[in-house]
C-alpha cells in the first residue's frame, strides 16, 4: 500500500542549522537565495556607515529601519531626510519617523493585478469617500485600528449593473484599501514626481559601492562566526574599517 502525503507548508522561522540557530533561508531574489545572514547599514552624505546592524536572513528589510534610526538617534547623530530602496518606505517607517522629524525618501512598489483590472490609482480617493472609473461615489467604510487601514465599499448593485464591472471585480462589489495615512503617503507621492526625488536617489546609489566594499574587501562575503551576536562585531569591524579608508581619502584630497 502506498500512503501519498501532502508537502507540508515551509515553517516560516524554521531552523537551518544545529550549530548556528541564528542562520536562516533568505533571498535577494527568486533566483539569488542564501542561508544566513543579511546586513543593512546607513551612510552620511559625506560617505560614513553611520550604523549597521546584521539580521537573520529571513528578516525583512522594511523592519530594519526604525531600529537602526533610534540607535543611531541615541549615539547623537541627527537626521532629516533618510534616503532608500522600496523596502523602507513602507508606510509605518513614514509615519514613525515623520513624528521624529525624519522624511523617508523612496520610491514606491508598482501596482501589480495579476486579473489586470482596475488598479487602484484609476480611483479617486476624497477625504471621506471614492469616486470609481464609472463615477459611481461610495462613502461607506470601516476603520481596522489594527492595521491602520481604511476599506470603503461600493454598492453591490451599482456595481452588478456596471458595464466597467468585468474590468473592475470578480467579487459582487469593488472595495478599495487605503492606509489611515493616506494623505502622508499622497505627499511622499507627489513628491517622488519632481526632479528633487531623481537627485535623491542619485544619493541611495552610492551605498551600494559601499555595501559591496565591505562584502569584496572587508569581510562581509561570508560569515565567520556563529551567532547573531558576533556577526553584528563583524558588521561593526567592516564598517569601522571602510570609514578608516573614507577618513584617509577625505584627509589626502584636503578635506576639513
Amino acid at each position: 500500500m502506498m500512503i501519498i502525503c501532502k508537502k507540508k507548508d515551509k515553517t516560516k522561522d524554521r531552523l537551518v542549522s544545529i550549530v548556528d540557530k541564528d542562520a536562516r533561508h533568505g533571498a535577494k531574489s527568486d533566483d539569488k537565495k542564501f542561508t544566513g545572514y543579511k546586513v543593512n547599514s546607513i551612510m552620511s552624505e559625506d560617505g560614513f556607515i553611520k550604523n549597521i546592524n546584521a539580521t537573520p536572513g529571513n528578516s525583512y528589510d522594511g523592519d530594519i529601519l526604525i531600529p537602526l534610526i533610534d540607535e543611531m538617534i541615541e549615539q547623537g547623530f541627527t537626521a532629516s531626510e533618510v534616503v532608500g530602496d522600496t523596502a523602507y518606505g513602507e508606510v509605518d517607517n513614514r509615519n514613525k519617523l515623520m513624528l521624529k522629524g525624519i522624511t523617508v525618501i523612496a520610491p514606491f512598489k508598482k501596482e501589480t493585478n495579476k486579473n489586470e483590472l482596475f488598479p487602484q490609482s484609476k480611483f479617486r480617493i476624497e477625504k471621506h469617500g471614492v469616486i470609481c472609473p464609472a463615477e459611481c461615489r461610495t462613502m461607506v467604510w470601516n476603520h481596522n485600528k489594527k492595521t491602520e487601514q481604511i476599506t470603503f465599499f461600493f454598492n453591490k448593485k451599482d456595481c452588478e449593473s456596471c458595464k466597467l464591472k468585468q474590468k473592475c471585480t470578480v467579487q459582487k462589489r469593488r472595495t478599495i484599501t487605503i492606509s489611515e495615512h493616506y494623505e502622508l503617503l499622497k505627499r511622499a507621492r507627489e513628491y517622488n514626481k519632481t526632479d528633487d526625488f531623481k537627485e535623491d536617489m542619485k544619493q541611495r546609489a552610492h551605498i551600494e559601492p559601499k555595501q559591496g566594499e565591505m562584502k569584496r574587501y572587508h569581510g562581509l562575503q561570508r560569515a565567520k562566526y556563529w551567532g547573531l551576536q558576533k556577526i553584528n562585531i563583524q558588521a561593526t569591524i567592516s564598517a569601522i574599517v571602510v570609514n578608516v579608508k573614507r577618513l584617509v581619502t577625505l584627509n589626502s584630497c584636503g578635506y576639513q
